[in-house]
């Protein structure tokens, strides 16, 4: 088994069987996970960006961060009707301001992309003062999300 580690602001995509991909500590950020079994494709796109005001220089925003995901899925084989789609992070630790409440400005924009191109999470865990991770298998039709107490959930 071959474990693919997803850092901040970038994704990782495989079609090899037996590839795990793993997007760790996700806090507030959130990670946008989507698999096609039929084909073996799976990937995650780790978003720390809602949107481009006071972007630092070469960090993507969660829109770019899906595009670049599910066209990368694409390329490696897999079909865009056959694709399931998780959420995972979005946490909120604190009483935030709505302008500064980072988890919920990824999580309502990525939601909002995905409503406008016709599709709904197949499941998610995000909100709460959580800081979860999740990974996903290639081929899989699941994402398995762990939790601070390990106690693991498949969505």
């Amino acid at each position: 088994m071959q474990e693919l580690v997803v850092e901040r602001a970038s994704i990782a995509v495989s079609s090899k069987p037996s590839t795990v991909i793993t997007a760790r500590s996700l806090g507030s950020t959130l990670a946008v996970v989507a698999t096609d079994p039929y084909a073996g494709v799976a990937g995650i796109g780790h978003c720390v960006l809602p949107g481009a005001l006071g972007r630092p220089s070469g960090s993507p925003t969660v829109l770019e961060q899906m595009r670049n995901l599910f066209k990368n899925m694409l390329k490696e084989g897999a079909a865009a009707k056959d694709m399931k789609i998780f959420l995972c992070g979005a946490a909120t630790f604190l009483y935030e301001p709505m302008d500064m409440a980072l988890g919920i400005k990824l999580y309502k924009t990525a939601i909002q992309a995905l409503r406008k191109n016709g599709l709904t999470p197949s499941g998610e865990h995000v909100g709460g003062p959580l800081n979860r991770s999740v990974s996903v298998e290639a081929g899989s039709s699941n994402a398995l999300v762990v939790l601070p107490d390990k106690k693991e959930i498949r969505l």
